[in-house]
């Protein structure tokens, strides 16, 4: 897609008719809506990507969460008669804090507002189209 569109002067815009500056505003119009549309394109692919690594990271997290506190509740029914219960208690106390180290970096990665950057650019947009027009 080629975005470059033909700027022209002021001496020249001043020389065209209505229907030609119409015609050049509606032209300059459609390539402002291509670039806005392949910078949105671009920012919802990062954006799904984030969402993709988050949803491992919170995935893991909170399998091993369940499968950590598993190893917790067997290691207190073991811990009740003997000591010998206490490495599966320390190997369930890891697995907790793995389980909550994930969850943390996943919730982190999880986008906060969806696309900001092209949210910003058409504000900006229409602000200085409002401006031109006035």
């Amino acid at each position: 897609m080629d975005l470059e569109s033909e700027r022209l002067e002021r001496t020249q815009l001043e020389t065209l008719s209505t229907s030609e500056l119409i015609r050049h505003a509606l032209s300059e119009t459609r390539l402002l809506v291509k670039a806005e549309v392949m910078h949105a394109k671009k920012e919802l692919k990062q954006e799904l990507r984030a969402a993709k690594t988050a949803g491992i990271l919170l995935g893991a997290g909170a399998v091993l969460a369940l499968t950590s506190l598993a190893v917790l509740f067997v290691a207190l029914g073991l811990a009740i008669p003997v000591v010998a219960a206490l490495g599966v208690a320390i190997v369930g106390v890891v697995l907790l804090a793995v389980a909550g180290l994930l969850l943390f970096l996943g919730s982190k990665r999880v986008p906060k507002q969806a696309m900001p950057h092209t949210q910003e650019r058409l504000k900006a947009d229409f602000r200085l189209t409002r401006e031109t027009l006035q």
